[in-house]
């Protein structure tokens, strides 16, 4: 997605860029979050025997799952580096990445070099250590002298790193960060999400303190809970919810007050848009990147000038987000969203919709792609009531 409002004349920094996620010098809000990780991580690091807590950071679409990941290891390296002594594995998962639990592991293992930060003082030392490492590569396999990676190996292959090269440097926790859980396929013959879980679970048993912590949908949990459902145990479950009033102030105003620019952003109008936006993160911070790219000369942002710009942002929102979200579906799925966006109520079901043929169906698909968001068992509303809005002008 891209933002194309610019100003040409406008030499204001913008660090409001919707895009990418929350850098931690810009993150803000989800305090109690941040409270329970804080407890959890010196209370993992110290516990002995190791008794770890796992993590699954769950949302919809734009809620800020991966800034909070990124806050997650910056407190874990930063914030506790004068309490506890850990390592930390950043993975960002992709299809294919996914495809199966070997195309998983063989990536994990191959990226341990290039991912692994540890508490300051002693990064130079575990990298070498690393280097000791004896997993071998034969074509594109992680053998650890066997034909074939497997579970056991992935297994034995992080029991070896933790006894032989963190723990004997002086690491009391390890952190796995994976960002998009979901990439693993729901439905396989070798369950990715299983294996994932008896691999963390059994490295505690041996001895090792692994703490797991993934970003993943909302419903990710509950759509795979038939096929494995100790996944649902295995993890403490953090469901993020749009930013409150409180919350949107402190994002916009560290932003604006780390470029240094003089910028103020008056109260009102900042409520003004957690009230259109519905506090949604990626909204707020799209709203904002428009808001400043229309600045000239103005460094007192009133309620009377965001109000006038408001449209000129409304259809740039509409247009860049909205519009692609609409095109990418399928004609039918646009047929049954509009009619929802129409429909005397924000919450609907499928038997709202009798003479629309396959509601059922579709009322799954546009779940799955986020474009519904379930409140109770089968009932639905649209993700977000601007996008509500964009369906009744269609």
């Amino acid at each position: 997605m891209q933002n194309n409002n610019h100003n040409k004349n406008n030499n204001i920094l913008n660090p409001f860029v919707p895009q990418h996620p929350a850098q931690p010098q810009f993150f803000a809000g989800r305090k109690s979050e941040i409270d329970d990780f804080r407890r959890a991580a010196f209370n993992s690091a110290k516990l002995n025997p190791h008794i770890p807590v796992n993590y699954a950071i769950l949302g919809t679409w734009g809620m800020g799952k991966t800034s909070l990941l990124y806050e997650f290891q910056q407190i874990a390296l930063k914030e506790l580096k004068d309490t506890i002594r850990c390592a930390s594995f950043y993975l960002a998962l992709s299809p294919q990445s996914c495809k199966t639990w070997d195309d998983f592991t063989n990536n994990f293992l191959r990226s341990v070099r290039s991912t692994i930060i540890t508490t300051e003082g002693i990064q130079a030392k575990i990298i070498e250590e690393i280097k000791k490492w004896d997993i071998e590569f034969n074509t594109g396999l992680i053998s650890a002298k066997r034909e074939k990676s497997s579970s056991h190996d992935f297994l034995e292959a992080l029991e070896n790193l933790w006894k032989k090269h963190l723990e004997p440097k002086g690491i009391e926790i390890a952190f796995v960060f994976l960002d998009d859980l979901h990439y693993f396929p729901i439905k396989s013959d070798d369950s990715s999400y299983l294996n994932l879980r008896t691999t963390f679970q059994e490295l505690v048993h041996r001895g090792c303190n692994y703490s797991l912590v993934v970003t993943a949908p909302i419903g990710l949990l509950t759509e795979i809970a038939e096929s494995a459902e100790p996944m649902i145990r295995f993890f403490t479950q953090f469901n993020l919810e749009p930013f409150t009033l409180d919350e949107a102030k402190e994002g916009i105003k560290k932003r604006l007050s780390l470029t240094k620019q003089g910028i103020i952003v008056n109260d009102d109008v900042i409520e003004s848009i957690v009230a259109k936006t519905d506090g949604h993160p990626y909204f707020v911070m799209f709203v904002m990147f428009e808001l400043l790219s229309t600045l000239e000369k103005v460094k007192n942002v009133n309620l009377k000038f965001f109000e006038q710009v408001w449209p000129k942002i409304r259809t740039s929102l509409f247009r860049t987000v909205f519009e692609q979200k609409f095109k990418n579906s399928a004609p039918k799925e646009r047929e049954l969203m509009i009619k929802i966006a129409k429909f005397d109520s924000e919450i609907a079901s499928a038997s709202d919709f009798p003479k629309f043929k396959g509601a059922n169906t579709l009322f799954s698909r546009l779940e799955e792609r986020e474009l519904l968001l379930r409140k109770e068992r089968g009932e639905y509303s649209l993700f977000h009531p601007l996008f509500a809005e964009y369906l009744r002008d269609q």
